[in-house]
């Protein structure tokens, strides 16, 4: 059962047994200062296991707490180990302690879950970047395979003006103007070709840099919008937290220190209070033990006085009966000369 402000002042002692009712019962006054430190030890290891709950939030939390508040907790934790304390909170104050660290992890869930939710957004964003950078990749493979048209052609130029050559030199006209209109007509096509795969080429070019140059700066806005967003919102969440963390710390180590000061003066106060009734018991007893003396001192007195007295009268009573052992002696001899 715990020991509480109002049994400490109510506690009542009985009155010692023997001569003498003054003072207390020495051994009731030991057994209640023994019940008091048991019950200051239990609340001492109480506080220890709320301070320890209360790092191992701020731990989890990620938050460390400042120089000053560990200097303070060190110095507390000192002097609560050098003088029991009775440092532990109420119910009430439990309570409260609970729900502001309930309402710090649910703020703190909300923040996580923005964060993830602003990290998917980035992740869409760099998806569509890379779909963009995909559509590029195609327009450059199909610039590729233009070019390899292109140069196909050419060949296929090139190929013919050689035939023309060769068969200018056999002499034949007929053949050779068969190979020149060819080589016309081949050159014309080539021509044709190349200049639709340039034109071709260039719009396709143009309209993927376009695509990729708008993808890439709506891609880049959307992640600079996303991310400063979430660094914002990222950074007060976390601003009100230290705050919160610091207004719980502080309310919790001023709340110990009271708790620690207030022990600590009960503390000093039964313990003078205890070595004024040691020392009040102490002289009534020694009081009672010299006034003890002093009368046995007098009863031995009196007992030496009343045995001389009695010593004389006796010796006295012993010489008048020997007196008058003798005078009836002589008394009886008279009388009997007379008859």
């Amino acid at each position: 059962m715990a020991l509480t402000p109002e049994d400490v002042v109510k506690k009542e002692f009985t009155k010692p047994k023997g001569f003498g009712r003054s003072g207390y019962d020495e051994i009731q006054v030991d057994d209640f200062l023994d019940e008091i430190v048991v019950e200051l030890r239990r609340l001492n290891a109480e506080n220890e296991d709320l301070t320890g709950k209360l790092e191992d939030c701020r731990r989890s939390k990620g938050l460390s707490g400042r120089a000053e508040s560990d200097a303070k907790s060190s110095t507390s934790a000192t002097s609560a180990a050098n003088v029991p304390a009775l440092a532990t909170t109420g119910a009430g104050d439990k309570d409260a302690s609970s729900k502001e660290l309930a309402a710090a992890k649910e703020e703190l869930s909300t923040v996580q879950a923005k964060l993830v939710k602003a990290k998917e957004e980035l992740a869409a964003a760099k998806q569509e970047q890379t779909k963009v950078e995909g559509q590029t990749k195609e327009a450059q493979q199909r610039l590729q395979d233009l070019k390899a048209q292109i140069a196909k052609a050419e060949q296929d130029e090139k190929a013919a003006q050689e035939r023309v050559k060769e068969a200018g030199k056999g002499g034949d006209g007929s053949t050779v103007a068969a190979a020149a209109g060819g080589a016309a007509a081949g050159g014309a096509t080539a021509a044709g070709v190349i200049e639709l795969a340039q034109r071709l080429h260039d719009e396709h070019v143009k309209e993927g840099e376009t695509t990729r140059d708008r993808l890439v700066a709506e891609a880049k806005a959307h992640h600079e919008k996303v991310v400063g967003e979430a660094n914002a919102k990222r950074d007060q969440l976390l601003n009100e937290g230290q705050s919160k963390h610091d207004e719980l710390v502080g309310k919790g180590q001023s709340k110990h220190d009271e708790l620690v000061k207030s022990a600590n003066d009960k503390s000093t106060t039964m313990v003078k209070e205890a070595e004024e009734r040691k020392n009040k018991i102490l002289g009534e007893l020694s009081s009672e033990r010299d006034k003890i003396t002093k009368d046995i001192e007098q009863l031995r007195t009196f007992e030496r006085d009343y045995r001389t007295k009695l010593k004389g009268y006796i010796q006295g009573q012993l010489q008048q009966l020997d007196q008058t052992s003798v005078d009836d002696a002589s008394t009886q001899s008279s009388h009997q000369q007379q008859g």
